[in-house]
């Protein structure tokens, strides 16, 4: 099926259901598969998953992943300036992307994924760049300081002095937090304390395919297989794939927590978290064979019941980090697109 069709039908033809654990909007893969295989556009990067293959626990090579194969949707001019600021403490680089006419008062920040030692703002630039372009809102891509070298707080404490910053000296008055996988745990951390430590805290919150524990890998019913139904042929693919993503929780808590904290504290592990949980609409973001995406139902259901508005949205055929391939998966462009139409409703 051709590339705009399948953006239209990712625009009409998704399906809401409710409370089956919760309410969701479910996009199919194309026209002609709704969902329980993966895309035949993703497929061809997942082949390696045939046979088994271990996490290699080596930060060079855990490193080393290759670039986001994406490309630069913007038809306008996104000025990009780049940025070393000093505050609160702390140094933190970053880009701005700035659309023509873009709101003087809102501002998303973003904060990439990589397990919490690895990525970087090139994987995700064009995704937001193209968000910036779509929204009319300035975009702020964060260079947060990575575990082992900077193990946990200090990413989060580089989320800190940049939200205060871009509120404080830029003069933005409503910011938007958001981030994907291990970045999205930062993001939920930076907005964590700064409402603990009296800040203005997110007007409104993206998680994309966030991590939300580090602390159960273990818990049956958040690894659970039977969650994900597949095509009988790509059942290996699968099964490995989610022995990959298992073993992953062990590796971030090595790099990520190198002083013996605990990691059920809700800093680390959000969907531990009791309290500080009525936070500002929330818009989850995650694929039908994302092995976080059954933390990510827990943790959107955890919201609702203290009072938070979560639009969960489950793209269908996608597995984990998919959302930056702009240009190159439909679905990577539609949610670029889901979240521009979220922030301009803020």
């Amino acid at each position: 099926m051709a590339y705009k069709q399948t953006l239209e039908v990712l625009k009409n033809n998704c399906i809401e259901t409710l409370n089956d654990p919760l309410d969701k909007i479910v996009k199919p893969v194309d026209d002609t598969i709704n969902g329980g295989e993966y895309s035949p556009l993703l497929l061809p990067s997942l082949e390696k998953f045939k046979t088994v293959s271990a996490l290699d626990d080596d930060l060079v090579q855990l490193r080393a992943g290759g670039a986001v194969n994406s490309e630069d949707l913007t038809t306008t001019n996104i000025e990009t300036v780049e940025r070393n600021i000093e505050y609160w403490h702390r140094n933190v680089r970053m880009e701005q992307y700035i659309p023509e006419n873009a709101s003087a008062k809102k501002a998303f920040i973003y904060f990439h994924g990589g397990s919490f030692y690895g990525g970087q703002i090139e994987d995700v630039r064009n995704m937001l760049k193209y968000i910036a372009e779509q929204s009319n809102t300035t975009v702020f891509n964060i260079d947060y300081k990575l575990a082992p070298e900077n193990p946990f707080p200090e990413g989060i404490l580089d989320g800190v002095a940049v939200s205060l910053y871009v509120q404080q000296c830029l003069g933005f008055e409503n910011i938007i937090l958001g981030g994907d996988s291990a970045g999205g745990n930062v993001s939920i951390a930076v907005d964590n304390l700064l409402n603990r430590l009296g800040y203005q805290s997110s007007a409104a919150n993206i998680l994309l395919y966030a991590v939300v524990t580090l602390a159960d890998d273990h818990n049956e019913e958040l690894w659970d297989l039977s969650s994900y139904p597949i095509d009988q042929a790509q059942i290996a693919i699968r099964n490995n794939y989610r022995k990959l993503f298992h073993s992953l929780n062990a590796i971030m808590r090595k790099y990520y927590l190198t002083h013996d904290e605990n990691p059920n504290l809700d800093l680390i592990s959000p969907l531990h978290g009791r309290d500080n949980l009525q936070k500002a609409n929330t818009l989850m973001i995650v694929g039908e064979y994302d092995f976080f995406r059954l933390q990510d139902e827990a943790y959107a259901k955890l919201l609702n019941e203290n009072e938070t508005d979560v639009k969960f949205l489950q793209y269908n055929g996608m597995a984990h980090a998919f959302a930056p391939m702009i240009g190159v998966l439909p679905q990577a462009d539609d949610a670029c697109l889901e979240m521009a139409q979220f922030i301009s409703e803020v």
